[in-house]
This record gives C-alpha cells, structure tokens and sequence, in this order.
C-alpha cells in the first residue's frame, strides 16, 4: 500500500515537472518549425502562429499595463504636491484675511471713539 502511494506520488510529481517543460515558451523559431511540419506531414506542434500571437499579445499588454499604472502613478503623485501647496497656499490666504479683519475691526474702534483708541495705543 505504502509503495503504491509512494509510487503514485513520484509519478505525479514527475508528470508536473515535465508539464513546466512542456509549457516553453512559443518562440517564432518553434512556430515556424511546426507550420513547416504540419504543411508537410500533417504533424501539428505546439507552437503555432495563433500561439505565438496570443503570448505576444499577452506581452505587450502586460507591459501596456504596467507603463500605464506607472505614468499614472506618476501623475498622481505630481498632483498631490500641487493639492498639498494649495492647501498651503490656501493656508496663508486664510490667516492674511484673518489679519485683515482684525486690522479692520481695530480701524472701526478708532474710528468710532478716537479718544479711547488713543488712550489704548498709549497702554499698550
């Protein structure tokens, strides 16, 4: 029982290990190679043209994809700084109107009883 088991498993294990090697990589030397077999004895490959343009495909979105989420990281990486120096800039625009409300408010109480402005200015 334990040997069959253990041969069962090995024979697995090697099945897998030349499924990886089956699985190449479809190359336009191996896919000219099949088509020229199988225009001449009918033997068909692995790799053949549709093949080989379904892995370029993938190929070339593959790296489509990660050149894009690269600019656009890129992108947004660039508009954070901007948004981070507006809020900055927004910032300094909101303690400059603040200032000025206070100048303002200060103005108005000298307007309206210049005596007791004096008085102040001169305390402080």
């Amino acid at each position: 029982m334990r040997a069959g088991l253990l041969f069962l498993s090995l024979g697995l294990l090697s099945v897998g290990a030349q499924a990886s090697v089956f699985k190449s990589e479809c190359t336009l030397d191996k896919a000219v190679k099949n088509e020229a077999l199988n225009a001449t004895l009918g033997v068909k490959g692995g790799c053949d043209a549709d093949k080989l343009v379904r892995q370029q495909k993938e190929k070339v979105s593959a790296e489509v994809k990660k050149s894009t989420s690269s600019v656009l990281d890129d992108k947004k990486s660039g508009l954070n700084e901007k948004r981070d120096d507006l809020k900055a800039t927004q910032h300094k625009i909101n303690q400059a109107g603040k200032q000025a409300a206070q100048a303002r408010q200060e103005l108005n109480g000298v307007i309206k009883d210049p005596a007791k402005a004096a008085a102040n200015a001169i305390i402080n």
